[in-house]
């Protein structure tokens, strides 16, 4: 069995249009405009308990992409090298990794294809799916996996993106049904799923944050080049 290796602080995946310019993935677009207060108090919270924020953070990610990596394994029949991470990161993962082991055996899906990584040169925006997977009818269904506390709206926007980018690259096979699959980190018993057929109202706000996202970059400022004063 093929063996493949998690590489810690790996560079984010980035996209690109045909002509070169780099694209905003679908997960910064989705987050665009939302409100910044409630990661403002827990960073306050954290700093009360004499915690720094950003370690605290850095292992949530971690645990997150540990957690990702071993379903796609478990997706995809390979073996996962966690040589990188420490062992207590890897154990809370597994928490996650059996949480959502108890509830695919409960489901009558396919896979299709995983970590799928597409561009949508109309649109002008990337992002990489979690997992496309097909029901006995034919049907496909897109699932996110989330290791989150609960689940936002921009999952569900994100999601709608994610299925246009799909649909865009697979005209002939067109997204019935979607997932967001949230797993938590810790507690065995915090798991949760919640499906949606019609996502177009979210689509449609989503359209409007990539329009947003460019018109914000075109009136962002050229940086100054760097070079030495004159004397």
């Amino acid at each position: 069995m093929e063996r493949k290796k998690l590489i810690r602080n790996a560079p984010h995946q980035k996209y690109f249009l045909a002509d070169g310019t780099q694209a905003p993935g679908g997960s910064t677009i989705s987050k665009l405009g939302d409100s910044v207060e409630g990661l403002i108090f827990w960073a306050w919270d954290l700093g009360k308990q004499g915690k720094d924020y950003r370690k605290v953070s850095q292992e949530a990610c971690d645990v997150g992409t540990l957690a990702h990596f071993m379903i796609e394994a478990f997706l995809n029949s390979f073996v996962c090298d966690l040589s990188d991470y420490e062992q207590e990161l890897i154990d809370k993962a597994i928490v996650s990794y059996h949480k959502f082991l108890e509830w695919w055996e409960t489901q009558d899906l396919q896979v299709v294809a995983t970590e799928i990584q597409l561009v949508n040169e109309a649109y002008r925006y990337g992002g990489t799916i979690d997992l496309i997977a097909r029901r006995k009818l034919g049907n496909a269904v897109l699932l996110d996996f989330k290791t989150s506390k609960k689940i936002s709206d921009s999952y569900w926007r994100q999601a709608a993106g994610y299925a246009a980018l799909w649909e865009a690259s697979n005209p002939n096979d067109r997204i019935t049904n979607h997932a967001i699959v949230r797993i938590g980190k810790e507690d065995e018993n915090d798991f949760e799923i919640v499906w949606k057929e019609d996502l177009e109202k979210e689509w449609v706000v989503f359209q409007k944050q990539v329009d947003l996202y460019w018109a914000m970059k075109a009136a962002k400022p050229e940086p100054k080049p760097r070079g030495r004063k004159k004397k």
